[in-house]
């Protein structure tokens, strides 16, 4: 993966305010209970119990500070479209420099929601006592100092640079999701294709009789050998002074070569079609002409393998293709 899409699935979500802010809530309180617990004692007590605790945390600290939250939040969103940000670098480098893009928006995010949280605040704490000299001097005036910033400054980055890094991560796992969903089906589609071209790929049965010809030959792959009908082969052919048969199940290399196998194999079902080819009758899917007097032979493997064949050599095998036992499908598409 180069680079991560931008979604911000979850910085779109209102629901992912208020999920980060009881998560904040909830550590604060079970912080503040920890280490002052015959305060926090005291101040249930002076609020007349427990629900009335709850109801001035309620008041004064969660439903204010959504109201925060959502604003930055609503910033955070509204910066990356101003900025035209769909995309960052999959490494540490990029998303350092695309995050460090956003610490100005969340230290100026304070002008933006302050008014609103100290509003809301005001209408819950004062009801129903509203007096506009209070909201405008202890609400309004009084919040816009240098204590009060830097009171909300690290929480507002904390929460900030936690929305963005949760979206992020989101947006990773999800595409990264996606991807894998792809490969999977691309995977299924690929199996379903050489199931498809393994099925029009009929070898013969080995004859019950004997035969003249050669019907088995050893085989030697990664795992080991084995004894496989020659049938079975698409082709065999020589690389690097190694003789392979390519078959069904997989590659092996074998210990004849192809001049041996071209007189061991049976000629009405094996040709050898150019000096380092020998293809099976069943294996051919179609050629055509290619250029410089030269054709191409596909054949029915899994990633239809192509053999480049000069013209005074297809004159042969055009007329050994023609030698079919009519009796059986045609394989080859004579263009």
């Amino acid at each position: 993966m180069k680079e991560i899409q931008i979604r911000r699935d979850f910085l779109k979500k209102p629901f992912s305010s208020l999920i980060i802010l009881l998560c904040i809530v909830g550590l604060i309180e079970a912080v503040s209970w920890s280490i002052g617990y015959k305060l926090k004692i005291k101040i249930v007590h002076d609020e007349g119990g427990i629900l009335q605790y709850i109801g001035l945390i309620i008041r004064g600290l969660f439903l204010p500070e959504l109201f925060t939250l959502f604003i930055t939040i609503t910033l955070l969103n509204l910066f990356h479209r101003i900025w035209n940000i769909h995309s960052v670098e999959y490494n540490w480098r990029s998303i350092y420099k695309y995050e460090l893009r956003f610490l100005p928006v969340l230290l100026f995010a304070f002008l933006a929601f302050n008014p609103g949280t100290q509003t809301i605040r005001f209408i819950l704490e004062s009801f129903p006592n509203y007096s506009w000299s209070n909201y405008w001097q202890k609400y309004i005036l009084h919040t816009f100092t240098w204590t009060v910033y830097f009171k909300y400054l690290f929480p507002v980055i904390l929460i900030g640079y936690i929305a963005m890094n949760v979206s992020l991560l989101q947006d990773y796992l999800k595409q990264r999701r996606e991807a894998q969903e792809a490969a999977e089906a691309e995977a299924a589609e690929a199996s379903q294709k050489v199931l498809a071209l393994s099925e029009t790929f009929s070898p013969p049965p080995v004859p019950a009789t004997p035969s003249p010809y050669l019907s088995y030959i050893k085989g030697k792959s990664n795992l080991g050998e084995i004894d496989f009908p020659v049938n079975e082969a698409y082709y065999f052919t020589v690389e690097d002074r190694f003789y392979y048969a390519e078959t069904l199940k997989e590659r092996y290399m074998v210990s004849k070569t192809l001049n041996d196998l071209e007189t061991e194999l049976d000629p009405t079902q094996f040709f050898r079609i150019k000096r380092d080819y020998i293809v099976n009758r069943q294996a051919v899917l179609h050629y055509s002409y290619w250029e410089n007097g030269k054709y191409i032979v596909t054949l029915n493997t899994p990633d239809h393998h192509k053999i480049i064949v000069p013209r005074v050599r297809m004159h042969e095998f055009r007329e050994w293709l023609q030698g079919r036992d009519a009796s059986k499908p045609e394989h080859a598409n004579l263009l």
